[in-house]
């Protein structure tokens, strides 16, 4: 079977022709923004070391030590800069995706490794929702939980946008798959 990867109904690898892509999620943006904060106080340092620092000790404030400071804070400032990127590069490869057929988890774990865990709706035993702390609620981001009977147990989408939500679909998909396929084991509802 052939793929086309330039086809606007194929947009993950591994994706299957006839399966529907319902949600693509994120960790959400205030994530993103308290990682670069932190980051940003770093960015602060310099000016602190321009304003306060040269102009309370003139001794370095002479040419060879303005040599030195400069090389030091391209240095510095180059470091700053990676850890910005690195910062938004893993937030960008991970992602989640919930379709017709099944949950996928990209989880990037660092620049140089990255895992794909996947989970049929068929599979799901349960599944619910997490939100903590005041940024949590006041920006509704939060963890959703899948519970599973599979050799991952516990399947985790953590600090996405409105898990209440996510919840919903997750469970609008499983009531889609008929009695049979379902990891009831000879149950019924």
């Amino acid at each position: 079977m052939k793929f086309n990867f330039l086809s606007p109904s194929f947009l993950f690898p591994g994706q299957r022709p006839d399966e529907r892509i319902y949600l693509v999620t994120r960790k959400h943006w205030m994530v993103l923004a308290k990682e670069i904060f932190v980051w940003l106080i770093f960015v602060g340092i310099l000016f602190f070391y321009d304003g306060f620092i040269v102009n309370e000790f003139p001794i370095l404030d002479t040419p060879q030590a303005v040599k030195i400071a400069n090389f030091v804070k391209s240095v510095y400032l180059m470091y700053l800069m990676a850890g910005i990127m690195t910062i938004w590069i893993l937030y960008y490869l991970n992602y989640q995706i919930i379709t017709n057929e099944r949950l996928v988890d990209v989880d990037q774990k660092n620049l140089l490794f990255h895992s794909t865990t996947e989970i049929h709706i068929a599979q799901i035993e349960d599944v619910s929702s997490e939100i903590k702390g005041v940024l949590g609620n006041l920006f509704n981001y939060g963890h959703v939980y899948v519970q599973t009977a599979g050799t991952k147990t516990r399947f985790e989408f953590d600090y996405i946008p409105d898990p209440n939500a996510v919840v919903k679909q997750v469970l609008d998909l499983y009531k889609q798959v008929p009695l049979q396929q379902r990891g009831l084991k000879g149950q019924k509802q």
